[in-house]
């Protein structure tokens, strides 16, 4: 089903059966807990807000739930009142191809992608990351993590790198870092994860012929 709204807001749901409810992973990831008059109103509320990915509505309290999750990080769990029902927001690459790195008329109010006030082109939203071809949902503390803002930073996670450079995990309180990056005779100090992401940005990928010296004081 499609949200009525507005067409540059509408998405397409997928429902579960009735007796069904979502259950998040984080209390962080519910960012809506209101009654609405019917389904159908909480499906376009979800529609409306970029930051939904999973909505539940339940028809005799007449409560409407928008979770910033999905099942990568949530479950859809059978419960007790079969006038319950979950619906999640159907994501597909082709919803972003178009539009990512683009000028910023190419997202103008769209759901799935937002204008940058920095670089002036359509980015992600809030607490997503682009991997290539989407925005999943950014991961929380210790989820495996394969690129440096794959992490929930608003929760001062951050995408650990090995002493191999290679990402690990999610894990808090670790934003600056040392890394001293030499190849052949060339020496770079990276002082902080933005600049990691330059370097890799500016080189594809890091060489497999870089080492990777770390600041013993890491880990505080």
């Amino acid at each position: 089903m499609s949200s009525p709204a507005h067409a540059i807001y509408s998405s397409t749901l997928s429902l579960s059966l009735q007796g069904h409810e979502f259950q998040p992973q984080y209390g962080v990831q519910l960012i809506f807990n209101e009654t609405t008059k019917s389904r159908f109103l909480c499906a376009a509320v979800c529609s409306q807000n970029p930051s939904c990915r999973t909505f539940d509505y339940d028809s005799s309290s007449h409560r409407c739930r928008l979770f910033e999750a999905d099942l990568t990080n949530g479950a859809i769990i059978a419960v007790a009142s079969q006038t319950s029902i979950v619906g999640s927001v159907i994501l597909s690459a082709s919803l972003y191809a178009s539009m990512y790195n683009q000028s910023c008329s190419a997202c103008q109010e769209n759901r799935y992608q937002t204008c940058s006030s920095t670089t002036n082109t359509c980015q992600c939203p809030g607490n997503s990351y682009w991997n290539g071809s989407m925005c999943p949902l950014q991961l929380f503390e210790n989820a495996a993590c394969s690129q440096i803002d794959a992490c929930r930073s608003d929760l001062n996670l951050s995408c650990i790198i090995n002493s191999y450079g290679g990402f690990t995990q999610c894990l808090i309180g670790i934003n600056l870092f040392t890394i001293f990056v030499y190849e052949n005779t060339k020496i770079v100090q990276i002082e902080t994860m933005s600049d990691y992401a330059s370097l890799r940005s500016n080189d594809g990928v890091v060489s497999p012929n870089y080492n990777f010296l770390f600041d013993e004081n890491i880990l505080e």
